[in-house]
């Protein structure tokens, strides 16, 4: 009876980064851009403005998306 670790024993820190965490922060990001853009881009096109609504929501997508990303990092 071998003593050597197997694929699956290893220990592994839960705080380290993974490689998945970079895409999840990249489609928090792109999701947040593309959600927001397309309520903005809605509002205008209900209310009848040419693009008033767009980048207000391109914004406030981009800044909730940038908070959602640092808060999900800060958790240990």
């Amino acid at each position: 009876m071998s003593r050597e670790p197997t694929k699956g024993s290893e220990k592994r820190d839960p705080r380290a980064p993974r490689e998945s965490d970079g895409w999840k922060m990249f489609s928090t990001l792109l999701a947040g851009v593309l959600v927001w853009s397309g309520i903005g881009w809605a509002v205008d096109e209900l209310v009848g403005f040419e693009a008033l609504f767009l980048p207000i929501g391109a914004v406030l997508g981009l800044i909730g998306a940038v908070y959602l990303v640092v808060a999900k990092s800060r958790q240990v």
